[in-house]
């Protein structure tokens, strides 16, 4: 399961790290850029991921149920990309914030992933009625 969902990290981040280095170019604010590109990916990988990773999110009776768990770690993926940003970039070095964000991408794909597999797919499917 790791490498599909490798696989499709790859896509996703593909067009998040574009939309990313595309609104910086023309001048976007790094948090504004990462937030945007970053839900642009998250979009794709959910259904994708849904369909082809984590099959066994299709027996969730309730979508919304499983979209929630994953925004929620979504959210805090977000804010982890940010955080590495910044701490890369402005507070303590002075990396590119192009190169800072692959670090970011990096990091955050691992959380990620153990979140989604931990906390959505085996916790969801254990509440009563998620059979």
């Amino acid at each position: 399961m790791l490498y599909k969902f490798l696989l499709l990290g790859i896509l996703s981040t593909v067009i998040d790290y574009a939309v990313y280095a595309s609104l910086l170019s023309v001048g976007v604010y790094y948090m504004i850029a990462i937030v945007l590109g970053y839900s642009l990916g998250f979009t794709i990988n959910f259904f994708l991921g849904r369909k082809l990773v984590f099959i066994h999110g299709r027996k969730v009776k309730h979508l919304q149920h499983e979209l929630l768990g994953t925004i929620a770690i979504a959210i805090l993926g977000v804010g982890l990309n940010i955080l590495i940003v910044y701490l890369l970039s402005f507070a303590f070095f002075d990396i590119d914030v192009l190169y800072a964000r692959v670090c970011a991408i990096v990091i955050v794909f691992f959380w990620n992933y153990m979140m989604r597999k931990w906390f959505v797919y085996r916790s969801i499917n254990t509440i009563k009625g998620f059979h």
